[in-house]
């Protein structure tokens, strides 16, 4: 990303190969929990839905900051519902994810502030 380059960077960003290998280990314990709850379909539903929404973002992040941080603060909303809907141990696979992204807020809300 040109522009990406061109930002000022975000002083507590990992090094890029973090993200290389944080997001297999999310997508695995994500799709797992999709796997354990596909029976539910109110879990079910909500976790493709949230799944939607990251595949989105990448995109969105690339076209504008503000309008992926605001996917983003969406995202958070409903891995929230989901992490409520879950139990126990499946609730412990999903946490991951959840941490993972709100974490990633702060870059994407740095981003759309420092980098128009």
């Amino acid at each position: 990303m040109a522009w990406f380059d061109k930002c000022v960077k975000v002083p507590w960003q990992p090094p890029s190969y973090v993200f290389r290998i944080v997001w297999p280990i999310l997508y695995a314990l994500y799709a797992l929990t999709l796997y354990l709850e596909f029976e539910r379909p109110n879990v079910r539903n909500i976790l493709l839905l949230g799944l939607a929404m990251n595949l989105c973002w990448v995109p969105l992040f690339k076209f504008s900051t503000r309008l992926a941080l605001l996917l983003l603060i969406g995202m958070i909303v409903v891995a929230v519902k989901t992490l409520m809907l879950l139990k126990g141990k499946r609730a412990l696979l999903f946490t991951p994810y959840l941490i993972w992204i709100c974490f990633a807020l702060t870059f994407n809300a740095y981003l759309a502030y420092y980098c128009v």
